[in-house]
């Protein structure tokens, strides 16, 4: 047998192999294409085996062999051509299939005798006779092998897809093998009648093979290095032994010595191998990664220095810049679960003021975050346009990534959930990230996720500890926590700071009207208004009950008082969603002009705040000045307040709006229409605060209307008209012994006056009728239009305004009207409205 036919039937035999390993995956079109490829170049090596293994084969046996040769080489060229550009999704094209029909012309002049003559072996080496056909053929055939390169080679060059371009340099490096040894040998007059052009096919087979068949690939680089290191482990090994063989040769030492003495050496080296490859290969990587170097090995031994870190902070500060430098990417993040919304937030980045830190929020229910927590891969922005589960992204979303500018979201799981995401921008200087990139990213993210896990369970608890649950905000132990550390700070840095207390104003008697849920209710509504009203360095505690505290670090008193004082205003104007006002009284202190000990802050905030309590409520009063009142500076009542009728009076107020399920909630819309218009007209705060508790109250002589009367579907009759018009009275006897309601009487008393003279019950006329009650009459009115009943028709909101302005000079002020109208247009209180006429026709009637 000829020992050169060894080459082409193990090419066979590696061939049949890799068919099989490819036909296990062919649903993917490129494998099957590359099945077809290995088919074609299985057959060329075993028509070269069938050649020239028996030298003693007959001429005519030589002659048919060569012939199927010269073909195979045409067909491989071909196959391998079509591969590339189905590699390349692209369809075959009219080339392909002028190259299939030129392999079928060649396969018919050659099996004629018209391309191969005098075909002899003698000593493995093949003699034939193929002049023009070699120069003819290899003319041919060139464009499609140097076609196929150059698509390899420019997919190389324009992809960002780190798996993708390793598989294109496997490719590449394939056919340079290919090019090199099956298509430059049979043209080299040494090499023409050996079998060595199959080396080259047998070698990009198997790259291309690996390169499509694994998903996880080695990076060129890292090949590279490792074999430098085994390059300069052996050239060590052998520069040892060789210049101490010739040291000793140099001395006289016998040759049996030097022999001896070699051996030796080589175990020596042997055993300490391990240390001097070791050296060689960190030699080798600081030579690749140069300045990098160090942080890939910090992130390397990531697990080992975080595992006792409990703070995501310290956490991001350890992780984010060695990761963006070790990769030499532009910036990176963090993105973790906002308690708030759960949705995935940037809440980390590096380089630290990067504008993606809180710009970047993709939800639970985004493809994205779906997407990766059921694969658990990276993620590029290239997969995102071309993978069909983020067909459905909004634009706005997409936008969104494009803005951040990143290259690659890696997901962080524990436990089989997503607890948070890496994300990396772009290399510097327009880089492309490598497979050991990748895979340094996943083995960081998996040593995070339980790092990372710990830590937020390790924050869930403290925030539980140290948080009341029903507001959100610190509670009463950290509160003493937190205050004795802003001593410290001060008394080291000579800074001050302010404490406000706050306590809600007859929160009892609201707890007694409408119950303990809706008190719930209210106090986490304060809480709200309380952390919105601050800054974020301050800090806002729910002391107990219903007391808050808020800690101003840095603050001045007078700073403080205006603080307090926004916050006064917003409890009054915004927590006031049912018929009883809710209101605020406050206390401050002043760190250390009030007081250097813990206690003696507390305590005296707290007996500022009992004073604002003594001298009427809703204000606000200074430890530093007994006397001083910030807000509605006035003398204490003659007579004590009343809860205890005021909450009788609260809840007879309630009572009445609940009596008539239609009417429910009127008061309230008028005291906030009221107030709205008072507002406007810049009237004095205390004005204001008068015109919010009558439009709360306004109606409550109602209490002693039949229910018949107050719930009758149809118009009322005139006799049923006298007990409504004795409401306003009935009103004002109720609460006229209430010292802390006087001011709202007339108001109360005088809110169904009409301008014209025409209204009750005293027919007053003009500016005769307090501004209050004026002011009321307006707000009434368009409640009673624009809130819907079952006996009226709907009205649209330009109709219910038109209303308005019809009856202004006769029924309203008519200087109040332009200015509630105006409101009412700018959106204050937009939406559908009905008119509300149960008897005259002349002007909107407000009974409900």
């Amino acid at each position: 047998m000829n020992a050169w036919a060894l080459i082409p039937l193990a090419a066979s035999l590696i061939y049949l192999v890799l068919i099989l390993l490819v036909i296990q995956d062919t649903q993917r079109k490129a494998n099957r294409f590359f099945a077809y490829f290995l088919g074609v170049a299985a057959f060329w090596s075993f028509s070269s085996f069938m050649l020239v293994f028996n030298p003693s084969a007959s001429p005519q046996h030589l002659q048919l062999w060569n012939e199927l040769v010269v073909t195979a080489i045409a067909w491989v060229s071909i196959a391998y051509y079509h591969f590339v550009r189905v590699y390349n999704d692209k369809a075959g094209g009219v080339w392909t299939y002028l190259g299939y029909a030129f392999t079928l012309f060649i396969l018919i002049m050659a099996l004629s005798g018209n391309v191969v003559t005098n075909v002899s072996l003698v000593n493995g080496y093949l003699f034939h006779d193929i002049r023009p056909w070699d120069l003819f053929i290899g003319a041919f055939i060139a464009p499609f092998v140097v076609a196929g390169l150059i698509m390899l080679i420019s997919r190389y060059r324009h992809s960002t897809d780190p798996f993708d371009r390793n598989r294109s340099i496997y490719l590449i490096i394939g056919s340079g093998a290919l090019i090199l040894l099956s298509y430059v040998t049979p043209f080299t007059p040494a090499l023409a009648g050996l079998t060595t052009d199959h080396i080259g096919n047998i070698i990009n087979a198997a790259l291309v093979t690996y390169a499509i068949s694994r998903f996880h690939l080695f990076d060129i680089k890292l090949v590279a290095r490792r074999g430098l290191t085994l390059l300069g482990l052996t050239a060590a090994i052998a520069v040892t032994y060789g210049g101490l063989s010739f040291i000793l040769i140099k001395l006289g030492v016998p040759s049996t010595t030097v022999v001896i003495t070699a051996g030796l050496i080589v175990t020596a080296a042997a055993l300490s191998g391990r240390s001097l490859a070791h050296f060689i290969s960190v030699s080798v990587d600081r030579l690749f990664y140069q300045d990098t170097y160090r942080y890939r090995q910090d992130l390397l031994d990531f697990s080992r220095k975080m595992s006792h870190i409990l703070n995501l902070d310290d956490l991001s500060h350890a992780l984010l810049p060695a990761l963006t430098k070790a990769l030499g990417v532009t910036h990176s993040a963090l993105l973790f679960q906002d308690n708030a919304a759960a949705d995935f937030l940037v809440q980390y980045t590096y380089p630290d003021n990067h504008e993606l830190k809180g710009s970047l929020r993709l939800p639970v229910d985004n493809p994205i975050i779906e997407w990766m927590d059921r694969e658990g891969k990276p993620l590029t922005p290239a997969q995102v346009e071309s993978l069909p589960e983020f067909k459905g992204l909004w634009q706005m979303e997409k936008e969104q990534l494009t803005t951040a500018n990143l290259a690659m979201l890696q997901p962080i799981k524990s436990r089989e959930k997503l607890i948070g995401l890496i994300a990396v921008g772009p290399k510097r200087r327009g880089g492309v990230y490598t497979t050991e990139d990748l895979d340094l990213i996943d083995r960081i993210s998996s040593q995070a996720g339980v790092i990372i896990e710990n830590a937020q369970l390790y924050i869930q608890a403290t925030i539980r500890a140290n948080t009341d649950e029903l507001t959100g905000l610190y509670n009463h132990r950290h509160f003493h926590e937190r205050i004795e550390q802003e001593i410290g700070r001060g008394s080291r840095f000579g800074i001050t700071f302010s404490l406000i207390i706050l306590d809600l104003d007859l929160f009892k008697v609201y707890n007694d009207i409408y119950g303990h849920l809706a008190g719930d209710q209210l106090l986490r509504k304060v809480g709200k208004l309380i952390q919105s009203s601050v800054r974020t360095i301050d800090l806002a505690f729910r002391y107990g009950g219903e007391e808050f505290a808020v800690l101003l670090p840095e603050t001045r008193m007078e700073d403080a008082l205006r603080v307090a004082e926004r916050l006064r205003k917003a409890i009054e104007s915004k927590s006031s969603f049912r018929e009883m006002p809710v209101t605020a009284s406050l206390g401050i202190a002043n760190w250390p002009t009030d007081g250097v000990m813990k206690e003696e802050i507390i305590h005296r905030a707290d007996t500022a705040l009992y004073r604002a309590k003594q001298t009427g409520r809703n204000r606000t009063c200074v430890a530093s000045d007994g006397l001083k009142l910030v807000s509605n500076p006035k003398e204490a009542p003659e007579t004590e307040s009343q809860p205890k009728p005021l909450s009788i009076i609260y809840a007879l107020a309630a009572t009445v709006d609940a009596k008539d399920h239609y009417t429910y909630g009127h008061s309230r819309k008028v005291s906030e229409y009221a107030v709205s218009l008072a507002e406007a007209l810049k009237l004095p705060e205390d004005t204001v605060h008068t015109i919010r508790a009558a439009g709360l109250l306004h109606d409550i002589g109602k209490i002693g209307v039949p229910d018949s009367i107050l719930t009758k579907p149809g118009a009322l009759e005139q006799k049923e008209w006298e007990p409504i018009r004795t409401h306003p009275e009935l009103g004002v006897e109720i609460l006229k012994h209430v010292v802390d309601l006087s001011k709202c009487l007339p108001a109360i008393m005088h809110h169904h006056e009409n301008w014209d003279g025409t209204g009750y019950p005293q027919r007053l006329k003009g500016e005769a009728i307090p501004l209050e009650a004026r002011i009321l009459s307006v707000a009434d009115a368009y409640d009673a239009i624009t809130s819907p009943r079952p006996y009226r028709t709907q009205l649209a909101l330009k109709d219910a305004l038109g209303e308005l302005r019809r009856c202004a000079g006769t029924q309203f002020d008519p200087d109040l009207v332009p200015v509630f109208c105006e409101l009412m247009e700018q959106g204050a209180k937009s939406g559908p409205v009905a008119l509300d006429r149960r008897t005259e026709p002349q002007i909107p009637q407000t009974e409900d």
